[in-house]
């Protein structure tokens, strides 16, 4: 029997060239800020300092998706994405005592967001030729 990877790339899958790694980030990137924006489809009822802070927190998670393919701490960032996604409308119900005050489609979209993000950061990848 071949070896693992014998196998994969058998199957078509391989490490990804810095131009694949790129264009998944770009493509998570691009298609989820828009489902974000589709998501926050409710908003209108809440005041302008709940839709403030609503912002203000998913600009935060945003920012930690994105921390995990450019910092060091990839792993910390991850971890800290899928919680606070994870506690998100909880933590802005408390914050602003109110009930059911985020959408419910923000929290299955920041997690898939979060997690296809660390699948294709930890994904293998193709080494770059030394310069």
């Amino acid at each position: 029997m071949g070896s693992k990877s014998e196998l994969l790339k058998k199957l078509g899958i391989k490490r990804l060239t810095t131009g694949e790694y790129q264009a998944n980030l770009s493509g998570l990137n691009m298609f989820f800020g828009a489902v974000l924006g589709i998501a926050l489809t409710g908003t209108e009822i809440l005041n302008t300092w709940q839709y403030g802070v609503i912002l203000t927190g998913l600009a935060g998670i945003v920012i930690s998706i994105l921390y995990i393919s450019s910092s060091k701490n990839r792993m910390a960032y991850s971890i800290y994405a899928i919680v606070i996604t994870l506690i998100f409308p909880e933590a802005i119900d408390l914050v602003l005592g109110g009930n059911n005050l985020v959408p419910d489609k923000i929290r299955p979209t920041l997690l898939v967001w979060t997690l296809m993000t660390i699948l294709v950061e930890f994904w293998a990848r193709e080494q770059e030729p030394q310069a």
